[in-house]
């Protein structure tokens, strides 16, 4: 059985390259393809894998990619939205609840975590919403602060404060930089700010989520506005750029083949319920006319995508006693709470910027 650590990685790392896909490297899919089935098998040698130096090196690219789409993000979500982004947890959790025979509450999150990067996977053009933005976040939050939010809350509230003044600092330091230097290099500042405030963030017992979000949107929003690059847009350092995104995919089939997740016939039930939820949730939310869903039928790979996904979430969610139920709804909790805060944040900052009275509730 798969640990607790090495599932949520490979689960997180799979939903960021399906959606860095884009029709940018079709055969991609099917190397992904071959990686979930390796899961299947045992692997002839093991290695030693070091969890904390391989989140070290690709969740600070993750968080800065996640924190560049939650700086566009809509906090007005269609109700016709809402109430299909809730059928969809509710189908997955009843999957997960009549087939595995899971407690209800361990049910709901996972129902809501898998209909969040669900709803993440199926975006097309429009912009991303605080409903698939929780499920990726969540995953971040089990890998990297689990214990102290339960443990000691009021000492990890410092933490998160910490980790944003640690962001913020970095982000001045990056903007003094960016006005030596042209304005097409800033993403590898970007990039570098983001993982200097991951790790040191995390060699001072701080936040580094929060350390890596608040300073994402500090630099963004200053280097656009206080600096004058109004009409430039910053180009972002994105995933599926060609050599960062073959990297990522050569670990994934690594990581997988280093797993060994044997099927039972009750996970394969919940395999083939669970892609069946997923179907009638894309059938129903393009006769609602859900925009997310009005493209799967161009682009087949795209149906492959959400497909693969599904069964890789019911295949690879330990389900045993690894995780502590509470932790993972403060996770959810969090995961909530920290875009809220760096939207207030980036409200504040354009505010400065303008020199005009915001009502930052508006954003809501």
């Amino acid at each position: 059985m798969v640990g607790y650590e090495h599932a949520l990685f490979l689960i997180l790392l799979l939903g960021y390259l399906l959606i860095s896909l884009r029709d940018r490297h079709p055969f991609s899919i099917y190397v992904l393809t071959v990686g979930v089935l390796l899961t299947l098998l045992p692997p002839f040698y093991r290695f030693t894998i070091s969890w904390e130096l391989f989140l070290a090196l690709i969740l600070p690219w993750i968080l800065s990619q996640g924190a560049q789409n939650w700086l566009r993000i809509s906090w007005e979500i269609p109700k016709r939205d809402i109430y299909l982004w809730l059928s969809t947890a509710l189908f997955l959790g009843m999957v997960i609840y009549f087939i595995g025979g899971s407690h209800w509450l361990r049910t709901v999150y996972i129902g809501v975590i898998a209909a969040s990067m669900f709803w993440n996977l199926s975006r097309s053009r429009e912009r991303s919403n605080l409903l698939e933005v929780i499920g990726p976040l969540t995953i971040i939050f089990l890998l990297v602060e689990t214990s102290l939010p339960l443990n000691e809350p009021a000492l990890y509230i410092g933490t998160l404060f910490s980790g944003a003044g640690i962001g913020i600092i970095l982000a001045i330091i990056s903007i003094v930089s960016m006005k030596k230097v042209p304005v097409e290099h800033s993403r590898w500042i970007l990039l570098v700010q983001s993982y200097l405030a991951y790790w040191i963030a995390y060699v001072l017992k701080a936040s580094p989520i929060a350390a890596v979000l608040i300073g994402v949107v500090a630099f963004i929003e200053f280097c656009l506005l206080r600096l004058g690059k109004k009409e430039t847009e910053i180009t972002h350092s994105r995933i599926d750029n060609k050599y960062p995104f073959y990297v990522l995919l050569v670990m994934f089939v690594f990581i997988a083949w280093q797993t060994h997740q044997p099927m039972t016939l009750i996970q394969w039930a919940e395999v083939i319920l669970g892609l069946f939820a997923g179907v009638l949730i894309a059938i129903l939310g393009q006769r609602i006319r859900v925009p997310r869903f009005e493209h799967l039928t161009l682009n087949w790979q795209n149906v492959l995508k959400l497909g693969l996904f599904l069964v890789s979430f019911l295949l690879l969610w330990p389900r045993g006693s690894e995780i502590n139920p509470l932790i993972i709804w403060v996770a959810l909790g969090m995961a909530i709470l920290l875009p809220v805060i760096s939207a207030i944040l980036l409200a504040v900052l354009r505010d400065i910027s303008t020199d005009k009275p915001v009502n930052y509730t508006d954003d809501f």
